[in-house]
């Protein structure tokens, strides 16, 4: 019987052995194949722009034609910037209201980024001699060398840029397209960020004398990478032009079949834009200004925070210090419309910081509670100047700057406390624009009472952050009956 169990005993062992090695060669198998795969498809990929590259510089060494272009449109404007309102406790209660809506926009879903094979940064990578520039305070490393990836153009015309273009798709600029992938894959830029880091890289290795050659290099990385870029010519020089994908205000643009593309970074002088019609290939991805995910840049903080508290809640107090570096790259930003600057998230510190000490303070509450802590942190943690006065300009906020400068405004307020509200107690917000003011309001699953909108047929709670005091619910009396354009998130 002993005997018996022993071979039984043995056999599992043996079938539990070669199972385990089938698992293993399986796997070492299907890895390999994924491999071939991923090496496969990089080099249909590589071949398509080595084919793609030299009719490309065919193309544009061709005569490029006049574009029309266009001043850049101005954003929404406040013409009597409404001051905070502070709520009369004497004021009579009045019965709830269904706020007007004239129409009902929402933000669009980018492009997908061009699917790429991206490489890892090298682990030994500070010890290599490589071109180093930094970009908002961190440090960025690009395999660039003179004798190699610098060119000279004889003047601008277009056979020059496309000789220039044909010498760099020798193969000389691979490594280069690949690092600058890596590093936008690092430190999680978004697509403006990216091309902002390759303008910069490449403007530091050509120098302030060869502006020009810059453009072009730029203009190549970018189209390498799957962005639906092109070249302008004005006057004595090259202009990098980008397609994108929302509205951007204050910047030139022209219209390409049927594409809006931007000067992004342009000349002062007045002149005619001169480009081409052709695109690198069918499909290209536009630039989107959206920010999905924190962008991770070196820190750089003042040494003492700011102290945010609630007036009505004071025990709610945090001390908050804010990525120097990441408000220097929202500053370069052009102006977008306010469901940008709302969806953006938090960096992650300011994350860790301010989000416990919130969710800490609504443990426990009903959503009607949890909402009026928020919104009263909102309206009373932060000091009221419009963008006129404290910059002299209309200037959107993104989240982490409400808590760097000194001042906020209306649309500021609401853009945080739409964020808030959807991380910590995870409902719905829209955004509330009036002629002249933001507001916003929140779907609420148990609560339903006050001043509302319908939005898709939902009920959506006014709450604002600029009525001080003020419950949510109750709207500004002034707005009560005016029409509002909600803007979904």
């Amino acid at each position: 019987m002993k005997v018996s169990y022993i071979f039984i005993l043995l056999g599992f062992l043996t079938f539990n052995l070669n199972a385990q090695t089938s698992f293993e060669e399986f796997k070492k198998r299907k890895n390999a194949e994924f491999a071939k795969f991923k090496e496969r498809v990089k080099t249909e990929f590589e071949d398509f722009r080595e084919r793609r590259n030299a009719e490309f510089a065919k193309l544009i060494s061709r005569r490029w034609n006049m574009m029309k272009h266009y001043k850049g449109v101005e954003p929404p404007t406040k013409p009597e910037p409404v001051k905070p309102v502070i709520k009369d406790k004497n004021e009579p209660v009045v019965p709830p209201v269904k706020i007007p809506i004239d129409e009902i926009v929402s933000i669009p879903k980018p492009d997908p980024r061009v699917p790429l094979n991206i490489v890892p940064i090298p682990n030994d990578i500070n010890q290599r001699n490589y071109f180093t520039k930094t970009f908002y305070g961190t440090p960025v490393m690009i395999c660039f060398e003179n004798g190699k990836h610098k060119f000279k153009l004889a003047n601008i015309n277009e056979s020059e840029v496309g000789k220039a273009w044909q010498t760099m798709s020798d193969g000389r600029m691979d490594d280069v397209v690949d690092m600058f992938l890596s590093w936008r894959k690092k430190i999680s830029v978004n697509d403006y960020a990216y091309i902002l880091m390759v303008e910069d890289l490449c403007n530091a290795f050509w120098g302030n004398t060869s502006a020009n050659e810059s453009v072009v290099m730029q203009t190549y990385i970018l189209t390498q990478c799957g962005y639906d870029v092109k070249i302008a010519r004005k006057n004595t020089s090259l202009l990098l032009l980008v397609a994108v994908e929302e509205t951007v205000y204050r910047k030139t643009f022209l219209t390409i079949g049927g594409k809006k593309y931007y000067v992004l970074s342009d000349t002062k002088e007045k002149g005619d834009y001169y480009t081409f019609n052709e695109d690198f290939a069918g499909k290209m991805q536009k630039c989107s200004m959206q920010i999905t995910e924190p962008i991770m840049l070196a820190e750089s903080r003042k040494a003492q925070g700011r102290l945010f508290s609630s007036e009505k809640y004071p025990q709610l107090s945090v001390n908050i210090t804010v990525n120097s570096n990441l408000i220097k790259l929202y500053n370069d930003y052009p102006i977008l419309d306010w469901e940008l600057y709302a969806n953006t998230p938090m960096s992650n510190d300011l994350a860790n910081k301010l989000l416990p000490a919130l969710k800490k303070e609504v443990a426990g509450k009903t959503e009607e509670q949890a909402a009026n802590i928020i919104l009263n942190f909102v309206q009373t943690a932060f000091q009221y100047k419009t963008d006129e006065e404290q910059f002299g300009y209309e200037r959107p906020f993104f989240v982490d700057e409400l808590f760097y400068y000194d001042y906020s405004d209306c649309e500021d307020r609401a853009v945080l406390f739409s964020y808030l509200v959807r991380k910590i107690l995870q409902l719905d917000v829209v955004l509330l624009y009036y002629p002249n003011h933001l507001a916003t309001a929140v779907k609420f699953s148990t609560y339903s009472d006050g001043d509302y909108v319908s939005v898709n047929g939902k009920k959506y709670v006014v709450c604002d952050p600029t009525y001080i005091n003020a419950n949510i619910g109750e709207a500004m009396p002034k707005f009560k009956n005016v029409s509002a354009k909600v803007i979904e998130l």
